[in-house]
């Protein structure tokens, strides 16, 4: 690990090199002013914020946010703000992306989108590309590794860039101003505790369970995993659940899913639930255990809400417990609270982590819910 680490920075030194004089190129997911007369953002637009003053001023005990009580403002300029996505193309991080970019434009700023395809490199590069360029603000969906992202979001810090994060906290060490997140292990906990009372209404004696999880180390995935196993243990009081897989997906789609979860079910024949880190590892492990025949006995569950998650639930199939991780609140929030504070530096965000309202989706209540 600590030698692929070195040969990751060596490489990100490299290519800081010409970061400056290459903004932009090459970069097909990075949207540019068009034109020869586009206007472009004055270089070192925040820096009479005190960022330093400001980001101390933060609490950081995390607070719940309810978007109701956090209007739209109307920006007292045309704001230029890059949003550094951590990918465009999957449900959730395609629906939080769209969310940043629409709620910024319709507030009155303007909205940079750069998608670094879950490349960390990629994103170091377009983070400093916006600061490069003078953008006001920066929301970011942070890569990993997260410990070369903290390299480009303390250059923002340094050129009086606010940066607000979104879905996942930036790593220790970063500066930034408040991470926008859905509790993630709230939301494990309770698609955890669902779970485990039917999987204990279902079936007797012994019964097991699997876990698919996302990326090691990442703080959410994580927290999630953790929520769930908690909440089993709460539930199982004599002790009848089993947790007898627990399988790295690698990353965060439906393909990944279907891969580890076939994985799990060959080595497992007597598995009785999967439960996905995201609702894209089991929309994936569904299409697994159909492919098995074993799509009626196994029953799972994970965190998001998307739309193909929520209709395999409303269709009666296997998937019977997703706690609601919005990108569209989690999107408004951080483009709200930033336009807020670019406004007005003393309307500071309410906290360091400001997270949303868990939700539990089951078969009972999943009616008219369209998902992300």
């Amino acid at each position: 690990m600590k030698n692929s680490m070195k040969r990751f920075f060596a490489a990100l030194t490299a290519g800081a090199l010409m970061t400056a004089m290459l903004a932009g190129c090459g970069d097909s997911g990075q949207q540019q002013p068009q034109g020869g007369d586009a206007q472009q953002p004055d270089a070192g637009a925040s820096t009479d914020m005190d960022l330093g003053a400001i980001y101390k001023s933060i609490p950081t005990d995390q607070t719940y946010i309810d978007i109701n009580a956090l209007p739209q403002p109307k920006a007292n300029k045309e704001y230029t703000i890059g949003l550094a996505m951590l990918n465009v193309n999957t449900g959730f991080f395609k629906s939080l992306a769209d969310t940043c970019k629409a709620e910024v434009e319709a507030m009155g700023g303007k909205a940079l989108l750069a998608d670094c395809e879950s490349d960390a490199t990629k994103q170091v590069s377009q983070i400093e590309n916006f600061i490069a360029q003078g953008v006001d603000a920066i929301i970011v969906n942070p890569a990993d590794p997260q410990e070369a992202v903290n390299i480009a979001l303390n250059k923002a810090f340094d050129a009086g860039i606010p940066v607000i994060s979104v879905d996942l906290p930036p790593d220790e060490g970063a500066q930034y101003l408040s991470a926008c997140i859905t509790d993630a292990y709230q939301l494990g906990y309770l698609v955890g505790e669902e779970l485990a009372k039917q999987m204990l209404a279902n079936n007797e004696g012994e019964v097991e369970f699997g876990i698919i999880g996302g990326t090691e180390g990442n703080y959410i995935a994580s927290n999630r995993n953790k929520g769930a196993r908690d909440a089993i243990a709460a539930v199982d009081t004599e002790g009848r659940l089993k947790e007898v897989s627990f399988l790295y997906a690698g990353d965060y789609s439906e393909q990944s899913g279907m891969e580890t979860a076939e994985n799990m079910l060959v080595a497992n024949p007597n598995l009785k639930c999967i439960i996905g880190t995201c609702d894209a590892h089991v929309v994936g492990a569904y299409a697994a255990a159909k492919r098995q025949g074993r799509d009626d006995s196994v029953i799972m569950g994970a965190v998001d809400g998307s739309k193909a998650a929520v209709e395999i639930m409303q269709a009666g199939g296997s998937i019977k417990a997703l706690g609601v991780n919005s990108p569209i609140v989690v999107g408004e929030v951080a483009a709200r609270t930033i336009v807020n504070l670019l406004n007005d530096p003393s309307q500071v965000p309410a906290s360091k982590l400001m997270a949303m309202q868990p939700e539990l989706l089951t078969p009972e209540n999943c009616e008219g819910f369209e998902g992300f």
